[in-house]
């Protein structure tokens, strides 16, 4: 395996998954037709120089995340007003507040950006979702890894579900429509989340942990078919030593987590959300271990220094392709990189 400064010197093409001819043609005719959603991303650029490489991917639209290891609301808000008029202003992206902006990114031959928060950092202000939603965010997560006040995360020592706020937290997303996602939330209160939402709910950049047990930011058997039977979606990541911990990893690991969640919950109900970026992000995490341990926490350990084939959000085109050799028909595919997660968003968001 090539050292990652190596193996990003080589030409995008030498990096994707290898099709004969007619799935190549296949393969690249789908990538231009249908729409593409990354349902958890920072790609946002400080420096222009990095939207090629987004343009490269050949994605639709991003689900962009309201990042920050706190518990500040108006830090967030922040961000997001920043993020926000980095959206607006550039000439190839457009915000997204709904489903059918994403097709009409297609059309134009726009970025679409939606907006989520990570973590959750409402606070104790149930009014704060409003506030939110107001200023643009459309999907929030529940807690980031530890305990929140709506509930546990799952690098959390305890398995405690939802608190009593946490239930009221949720009645408010609904009755506000913004999605809730529950990526990094623990396992019971992903449970007791999914029984008290009236709508749907998502887990955006997850995978199965059948296929990694160690690893707690992985989703259960029982909470995927909990996620499945309340007609919500599992989005699967990219992330570097968290679908897999082999020495070496690629988009195979990613396709195995699909091939697995779509066997075990249907093909209707998968979808993307790599949740890479541009920079090294094994070193991002190794440098976060040593003052957050959420690494440890979670059951993650850095045995790979990146992931061949699907490193950055680049190599987005490698996810088609990939399905592509697996012997996914065009209507699966179409559900998995955008169909299923439109259905969703148009059912709770609108």
């Amino acid at each position: 395996m090539l050292p990652l400064n190596e193996y990003l010197k080589l030409p995008l093409k030498e990096r994707l998954v290898k099709l004969d001819k007619a799935e190549e043609e296949r393969a690249e005719e789908l990538h231009k037709k249908i729409v593409t959603i990354d349902l958890h991303s920072h790609i946002l650029p400080d420096e222009d120089f990095i939207v090629p490489r987004i343009k490269n991917s050949g994605v639709t639209g991003f689900v962009e995340a309201i990042a920050g290891i706190h518990e500040n609301f108006q830090q967030s808000m922040n961000e997001l007003g920043y993020l926000m008029q980095r959206a607006i202003k550039h000439p190839d992206f457009m915000v997204a507040f709904r489903a059918d902006d994403f097709r009409r990114a297609k059309k134009e031959k726009k970025i679409a950006i939606m907006f989520q928060l990570e973590p959750q950092t409402f606070g104790k202000d149930l009014e704060n979702v409003e506030v939110a939603y107001g200023l643009g965010i459309r999907m929030a997560l529940l807690t980031f890894n530890t305990r929140t006040y709506a509930g546990d995360g799952c690098g959390e020592r305890t398995n405690e579900g939802l608190s009593y706020f946490g239930i009221n937290l949720v009645e408010q997303m609904n009755k506000i429509g913004m999605l809730i996602d529950l990526s990094h939330v623990g396992v019971q209160t992903t449970l007791d989340t999914i029984q008290v939402s009236k709508d749907p709910v998502i887990a955006n950049h997850v995978g199965a942990r059948a296929l990694n047990p160690q690893c707690k930011r992985l989703k259960t058997d029982e909470e995927l078919m909990a996620l499945a039977e309340k007609k919500g979606i599992a989005g699967v990541s990219a992330i570097p030593n968290q679908l897999s911990n082999k020495s070496v990893q690629s988009i195979d690991d990613l396709l195995n987590h699909i091939d697995y969640i779509v066997d075990l919950i249907g093909n209707d109900k998968c979808a993307i959300g790599l949740d890479n970026v541009f920079e090294d992000q094994v070193e991002y995490h190794r440098q976060a271990a040593k003052s957050i341990f959420f690494l440890e926490r979670t059951g993650q350990t850095l045995n790979a220094p990146y992931m061949r084939g699907i490193e950055s959000p680049e190599e987005w085109p490698n996810i088609i392709r990939g399905l592509v050799s697996r012997g996914y028909s065009d209507q699966e595919i179409e559900k998995i990189v955008a169909g299923n997660a439109m259905h969703l968003m148009k059912r709770v968001i609108g």
